[in-house]
């Protein structure tokens, strides 16, 4: 049975004030952290026969490890899992972290690299504590331009503080113009235990947030980028294969520490600490009814653009035509209550362009079923 692979790597350069994935700035542990991960892959692919369908290597910042860092890893993870059969090999990278060198090296083992510029705006940057300079991010992309990747991906951040609207298109039309062929546009959300929500940040009106949702699809759209998620654009092909997996249900294997696993009927997560994962600590897991966890897996795929077909639908673990039936039901119920949300038919589920905006709301609703 296939599945997804992540892999966590938890350090950074600095913590971005918005940032609340776990990540140490420390590195004098990376050692350990990469025997550990060896010896934990080792007893996976003993239990585990199959090879991942897709890797994806997160944080942290990947690209902050040295390239002798980065050397011993892929040779770690390509010992265990002969991952040039996965179809689609990502990594996270921050601008300010790739080399020439870093770039010729990671060309032999990925195919896909995600890239943290949040903004081309020294302005923006700054507010959200993202310590980059321009000259950093004119370099990284030269590298790539002058290298490129199979598939390339932008990361870039609107509703921040003090933003325009001005300010959002031209960082939507310089990440198109770059050659990226995927590109990222995340709401700034305050997260509790972020620096951004230390110091106080005040949240951009939602009517302006939502305008510049819309707006990042009709300049994307322009460039040949089509919104396929609430928070995704690609060019036709380049849509990220991983995160399309585990939005659909598919099984995600996580290691390093805070990486999310599912086996199709649990998800855990690993401690929010490295001490605590290189001494083993026990996942955190989350237990559900079959149902509850198929009904959560109905919903989150509906933040993409196509939604479900009954015949994806039918192939999840525990589902079957009477809780097709059930959730088409409850869709079409919603979709009266609040018309021009849901398309509904017998064979198709779908926010519309205007639902996808609302996928909150609709998310509450049917996860209460």
């Amino acid at each position: 049975m296939s599945f997804q692979l992540y892999i966590h790597v938890p350090f950074c350069r600095s913590k971005c004030a918005y940032c609340a994935f776990y990540s140490v700035t420390a590195r004098e542990r990376t050692r350990e952290y990469l025997d550990e991960l060896s010896a934990r892959l080792e007893i996976f692919r003993r239990k585990e026969t199959g090879d991942p369908e897709t890797v994806y290597i997160g944080g942290g910042t990947p690209s902050v490890l040295t390239e002798a860092e980065l050397t011993d890893f892929f040779a770690i993870l390509e010992r265990n899992f002969p991952c040039r059969a996965a179809g689609e090999i990502s990594l996270e990278a921050n601008p300010e972290t790739l080399t020439a060198e870093k770039i010729a090296l990671l060309h032999n083992h990925i195919n896909r690299l995600s890239m943290g510029v949040q903004s081309f705006s020294a302005t923006i940057r700054k507010t959200l504590g993202r310590d980059c300079s321009d000259a950093a991010t004119a370099k990284a992309l030269q590298l790539i331009g002058a290298k490129p990747f199979p598939h390339f991906n932008i990361d870039l951040m609107y509703a921040v503080p003090g933003q325009t609207m001005c300010d959002w298109e031209t960082d939507l039309r310089r990440a198109a113009e770059s050659g990226a062929d995927h590109i990222s546009c995340y709401s700034l959300t305050p997260e509790e235990g972020t620096q951004l929500v230390r110091d106080g940040l005040r949240q951009i009106d939602d009517a302006m947030s939502a305008d510049m949702w819309e707006a990042a699809g009709e300049i994307l759209a322009a460039y040949g980028l089509a919104r396929y998620e609430i928070s995704n654009y690609a060019k036709p092909g380049a849509e990220c294969v991983h995160n399309v997996q585990v939005w659909r249900g598919s099984r995600l294997f996580g290691f390093g520490p805070a990486a999310a696993s599912y086996d199709a009927t649990r998800r855990f997560t690993e401690p929010y600490s490295l001490e605590a994962w290189l001494r083993r600590a026990a996942p955190d897991y989350d237990v559900l009814p079959d149902s509850a966890r198929l009904r959560e897996i109905a919903v989150m795929n509906l933040r993409t653009v196509n939604g479900w077909r009954r015949e994806d639908f039918l192939r999840l673990p525990h589902a079957d035509t009477a809780t097709w039936e059930q959730f088409n039901m409850e869709c079409r119920k919603l979709a009266e209550q609040y018309p021009g949300l849901l398309i509904c038919t017998g064979d198709t589920l779908k926010l519309t362009a205007k639902g996808l905006l609302f996928w909150d709301t609709a998310a509450v609703e049917l996860l209460e079923g």
